[in-house]
């Protein structure tokens, strides 16, 4: 199903049963919106791609999978901040961590986060 919008002037306010039915058919077009775990997780995903110091990152991690000090190091910019943008980025989904040895390495989602870069 493909949501058309019409090309029309608003010539009146719709009434409340109208925008229920708008309520609704947005609903069938996109079934997420009724579910709050899935709207939460779809806003939180947007919110951790929303910030040009987070793009940045996600830009390091399209190249490699990297530990915290390489991005501090690559952005130049305060270890505290980088790991504030970490913890976004991961409660996203758009980035996920794993332990090496005494290193916390990040990695980026690439199939989920990438078609919405390109």
């Amino acid at each position: 199903m493909h949501m058309e919008i019409p090309l029309t002037t608003k010539t009146a306010v719709k009434d409340n049963q109208e925008t229920k039915n708008i309520v609704i058919q947005s609903e069938e077009e996109l079934p997420f919106i009724k579910e709050n775990d899935k709207r939460l997780e779809k806003a939180e995903f947007f919110k951790a791609m929303g910030d040009e110091t987070r793009l940045r990152i996600i830009g390091m991690l399209a190249i490699d999978d990297l530990c915290m000090c390489e991005i501090v190091s690559g952005l130049d910019i305060p270890s505290s901040t980088v790991s504030h943008h970490l913890k976004l980025l991961e409660r996203g989904s758009v980035i996920e961590c794993r332990k090496e040895r005494r290193f916390t390495v990040y990695r980026l989602q690439r199939e989920k986060v990438l078609p919405y870069l390109r």
